[in-house]
């Protein structure tokens, strides 16, 4: 059959799907409950660049036309001038606005972005992508710019490989392989969750459906306009169930990232037809959105996360104010940057499109890098407290440690023989268990096992309390890893029994919580271990930067928090058990209910809940000081005076 005629025209329902896409992501990140599922707007975006690049792609093959030469020129005419516009803007607001660290971390972010690597980056700078943190990394959104670029490296060549099959097969072959790849990544999402939502491998089929869309869209008979408005219908449906049933706790992207998909798939397979719902995408306002669509996601973050940065708080009028300044800026953008660049572009050669808007514009960037990072950050732009606070940040015992704690995908790590914290020497006296929580303690627990002469194993993996058999609101996937975890390292505490046993987490606020702690004292108790326990400190929203953002800003910016309260259950499991003893880091954080982030001109924190290396063994040092040990406990205040006989817990 032939090509549908018309089918490389100009399609504004696309740009009405490119503005729910960009509309969604937008008001998500104003406000995660207006749209829980916004994020999903990034999908649908993937499909549509997967279905307009493949026709693109696909038709130029067919004629014999396509050369990768093109096809990349092509790519950085589209992508590069406006990311590289951005980029500008973002490192001046910079230079007026972030700390020196921070700075870097732009500077470092923008190199990433513009080679097309920021995915990777942002992975391994932060890990999950809904951690509170990311909140002010001004080019965070960025990432999905890496995995399609990552993308278009490997799809143009494999075309030209499926091309020379017959149709039948290479649909035979893409549909195999689309397949292929959404099993890999819902199977990747249950052991790498965080680096699934980074990476081109489990986002793969997202891009290559809208491609095999595009190979079956060439020789399609057109809908009726009773199967186009069923389509249209039906796409915008499961686009929109998505937006309110899948949220930051979703395992995505897997099998969740269907609905987006598929709902995407179905609207550009409808087309532009003479009916309302067709009417909506292709109304003047959503046409218009769709053509900054590209430019508006590029700006609406970076406008956003300096807001949060400033500490802003985003209500209706400053929301209204940032979707205003987004669009406007979007608009400046795409009238002035993306199309005289697009448009001039088709007239340079290769060579010249890729040395002068990509190669140069990336040296100038890793020259002004070095620059900056050589002289620290430029630090001089603020008093000189900023530096001395943010080298405290510097000092993160998940690093330091990162043979000792390790994250849930390596739930299987056995005990490290390094791994010992206070006195040196031949023989072991205890093991310390539990989560992040229990990690950021190390400092302070290598104070007290020193103090006491012991010799302390480490033993600790993030999000996983360690309680036996616990899997209280979590996903199956960390929950089956949590349990195995905790069987294992329960499993040699019996089989091996050792002198003392810490545990450490962030204790869960639940009741049912009380039952398993209760079942995991009893267990070590029975072995002959002594027990301590380390209670939960204090969470300081913005620890640790609000005493160097009050220094940059010369604001009288209160950043101390109120006491938080142990989980109820603290008061019987004191009572039961007398012999266990209790440690609380907030006698030490804490003054008067009052806790605050920075001691002693100390920074305690490194992010609102977990204290930075040097914070926690300040903390050690000042618990010896108050006659507190890691065996012997001497109580200022009973270890549950933060018990209320309320329910009022907090998370």
């Amino acid at each position: 059959m032939p090509l549908v005629k018309g089918q490389t025209q100009y399609r504004p329902d696309i740009d009405g799907l490119r503005a729910i896409a960009v509309l969604s992501v937008l008001f998500h990140h104003l406000n995660p409950s207006i749209l829980p599922g916004g994020f999903i707007g990034v999908d649908i975006f993937f499909v549509i660049s997967g279905f307009l690049i493949t026709s693109q792609i696909y038709l130029e093959a067919l004629k014999g036309k396509f050369t990768l030469k093109k096809f990349y020129q092509r790519r950085i005419n589209r992508i590069v001038p406006a990311l590289l516009f951005l980029v500008i803007a973002t490192l001046i607001s910079g230079l007026v606005l972030l700390s020196p660290s921070d700075l870097l971390s732009l500077l470092r972010s923008s190199l990433f972005a513009m080679i097309g690597l920021s995915n990777i980056y942002f992975w391994q700078e932060y890990g999950n992508y809904f951690a509170l943190d990311t909140n002010e990394a001004p080019l965070l959104h960025t990432w999905s710019l890496g995995v399609e670029e990552q993308f278009y490296l490997l799809w143009p060549l494999m075309l030209l490989i499926l091309i020379k099959f017959k149709r039948i097969y290479m649909l035979g072959i893409l549909a195999t392989l689309t397949i292929i790849a959404i099993i890999f990544s819902e199977t990747a999402i249950k052991f790498f969750a965080s680096a699934s939502y980074y990476m081109l491998p489990t986002r793969f089929f997202e891009l290559m459906s809208g491609g095999a869309l595009a190979i079956i869209f060439t020789q399609r008979t057109p809908p009726s306009n009773h199967v186009s408005f069923i389509c249209t219908i039906s796409g915008l449906i499961m686009i929109g169930t998505g937006f309110y049933f899948l949220n930051k706790t979703s395992t995505y992207p897997g099998i969740n990232a269907l609905w987006p998909c598929i709902g995407a798939a179905l609207v550009i397979w409808a087309g532009p037809n003479n009916n309302l719902a067709s009417k909506l995408l292709t109304s003047r306002f959503m046409i218009f959105i769709g053509l900054i669509s590209y430019s508006l996601y590029l700006w609406h973050w970076p406008i956003i996360s300096y807001i949060h940065y400033v500490g802003l708080k985003i209500n209706f009028i400053v929301g209204c104010c940032i979707i205003f300044l987004s669009i406007f800026m979007a608009w400046v953008s795409w009238k002035f940057i993306e199309r005289p660049m697009r448009q001039t572009g088709v007239h340079l050669t290769f060579s010249t499109v890729f040395i002068q808007r990509f190669a140069l514009p990336v040296t100038g960037l890793t020259a002004i890098f070095s620059a900056i990072a050589y002289s620290e950050g430029l630090p001089q732009r603020f008093d000189p407290i900023v530096a001395n606070l943010e080298k405290f940040l510097e000092f993160k015992p998940d690093q330091s440690r990162h043979l000792c704690h390790v994250p849930t995908a390596m739930y299987k790590t056995l005990p490290n023989a390094s791994c010992r914290l206070g006195t040196t020497k031949p023989e072991l006296d205890g093991l310390m268990i539990g989560d992040s929580f229990a990690n950021h303690f190390t400092g302070m627990v290598d104070i007290l096992a020193s103090s006491s002469g012991l010799s302390i194993m480490d033993y600790t993996m993030d999000g996983c309390p360690p309680l036996k058999n616990y899997t209280i609101k979590k996903s199956k996937s960390y929950a089956e890893k949590c349990k195995a975890r905790n069987d294992m390292t329960y499993s040699m505490i019996q089989s091996n029994p050792y002198k003392l046993v810490v545990l450490a987490a962030h204790w869960p606020y639940e009741p049912e919580t009380k039952q398993y702690l209760i079942d995991s004292i009893e267990a070590i108790l029975n072995t002959g271990s002594k027990v301590t326990l380390i209670l939960n400190n204090t969470s300081i929203e913005n620890a640790h930067s609000c005493p160097i953002k009050r220094a940059m800003y010369k604001t009288d910016n209160n950043c101390d928090a109120r006491q938080e309260e142990l989980p109820h259950y603290f008061a019987e499991i004191s009572s039961r058990f007398p012999q266990v003893h209790f440690i609380d880091p907030n006698q030490i954080i804490c003054n008067e209910q009052n806790c605050s982030p920075i001691l002693q001109n100390t920074l305690l924190y490194r992010d609102s809940s977990h204290l930075n290396e040097l914070g926690s063994r300040l903390i050690g040092e000042l618990l010896i000081q108050k006659g507190i040990s890691l065996v012997t406990v001497i109580w200022d205040h009973s270890p549950i005076s933060r018990v209320t006989s309320t329910s009022s817990e907090r998370r």
